[in-house]
């Protein structure tokens, strides 16, 4: 793996706490599969260590994937996206999955066989459906158990800590429990009104109830007068549920926990956490998350926590010192909404400064929206630029002073 800073933090106790039940939060049923490690796995989807590096897995039909076809792609694109999978970069000689714990490559193309199970944590109200997911390597030992959390960084589904994370827990012989908390694949197609089932696969959103990943709080008649006024638009879980996952990302990670032991005590019995080493994984977003379960895990679920790169918003306080190159830095972190709110309305109008000129994505903005949105922010009093080269060199300026802004408006 690529280099990082890895936190790891030792639990004050020790918690005797096993699943002997099945968790309260677990809604709907817990769907498993098995997997052969030949000719489908737990790791690559049956790709192994070449099929990772080679062309995207494909689908029959297009217009109809499978739910295995869409694992196997869900795979290939979430390990690819965080793994860099060149050989010069060292993916197949320092890392990968023919890599075994110690360095070596002993595990040819990486394939691990053992069972996948998938379920939805909510509060009965089909609304958070936050998709949870065990996989338990047919290597687990049940006499020295272990579990590595792997929640997902960024908006990714549920497979998108699979290779930062999953991989490391899989050769251990662990258990990993991945969440997608509360973000994922949810996409309801307005339009045509499909939603995503737990396993990629689309339906009615009609049909699916309880079962889809995420459907848009709409009635009929508002559904109806939204695709008339602005046809072809999709709905997406992070964005448009209502639900504010970042609050619970900390609490879902412990669930994926209870759940692993849940499932560890059905197959093998006697699984209780006192005997089992659990280590909090992932990075950015999903680094962020293992932490907010660190702190929150007042049943000593957690042992240690190992991540890279973790996405954390410290609340401002003046006991909090933020420091760079051993300088502290006059600004406290800020909500992420709060960047990305800023961020949203600025960027277009900045995209148009002379100073970015040379930037090679400037050919992905349309130049008459941006200018659009620079005169939109003049006539809102937010700039005061003459022109629209004035105004974006405005914006652009405005982008580099917000964490400074943020913060100051925060102590006031």
């Amino acid at each position: 793996m690529h280099k990082m800073n890895v936190i790891f933090a030792t639990a004050l106790a020790f918690s005797t706490w096993a699943a002997a039940a099945q968790p309260d939060f677990i809604q709907g049923p817990i769907q498993c599969t098995a997997y052969d490690g030949v000719t489908n796995d737990l790791l690559t989807a049956g790709l192994g260590k070449s099929g990772l590096q080679g062309a995207a897995p494909g689908f029959a039909d297009p217009v109809k994937p499978t739910a295995a076809e869409l694992r196997r792609r869900a795979i290939y694109n979430n390990y690819r996206a965080l793994v860099d999978i060149t050989p010069n970069g060292g993916y197949g000689s320092l890392y990968g999955p023919n890599i075994d714990p110690h360095g070596m490559d002993t595990l040819g193309e990486g394939k691990v066989a053992g069972e996948e199970c998938l379920a939805y944590a909510d509060d009965g109200s089909g609304r958070q459906n936050v998709t949870m997911m065990v996989q338990i390597p047919t290597g687990f030992d049940p006499a020295a158990p272990c579990i590595v959390a792997a929640p997902s960084s960024g908006s990714r589904g549920v497979y998108g800590a699979i290779g930062t994370a999953g991989e490391a827990g899989l050769k251990l012989g662990c258990a990993v429990a991945y969440t997608d908390k509360g973000t994922g694949m949810g996409t309801h197609d307005l339009q045509n009104d499909t939603v995503n089932l737990i396993n990629g696969l689309r339906a009615p959103a009609s049909t699916a109830g309880n079962e889809s990943n995420f459907t848009a709080e709409l009635t009929a008649a508002e559904l109806a007068a939204f695709n008339a006024a602005t046809a072809n638009r999709f709905a997406f879980k992070h964005a448009h549920s209502h639900q504010n996952p970042e609050m619970h990302w900390g609490r879902n990670v412990l669930q994926s926990i209870e759940l692993a032991l849940f499932l560890l005590n059905e197959r093998f019995g006697n699984i209780s956490k006192h005997d089992t080493l659990v280590i909090a994984s992932s990075v950015s977003n999903g680094g962020g998350a293992s932490l907010l379960a660190a702190q929150q895990d007042a049943a000593g679920l957690i042992d240690g926590v190992a991540v890279g790169e973790p996405q954390i918003q410290p609340r401002p306080s003046s006991s909090l010192v933020v420091a760079r190159g051993g300088v502290p830095v006059a600004a406290q972190a800020k909500g992420l909404y709060d960047y990305t709110t800023l961020g949203n309305l600025f960027q277009p109008c900045a995209s148009q400064s002379a100073a970015l000129a040379a930037s090679p994505l400037l050919g992905l903005i349309v130049p008459a929206r941006a200018a659009a949105r620079c005169a939109a922010l003049e006539n809102a009093g937010l700039l005061d630029g003459i022109d629209t080269a004035a105004q974006a060199s405005q914006a652009l300026a405005f982008a580099h002073e917000i964490v400074e802004r943020v913060a100051r408006e925060v102590r006031a």
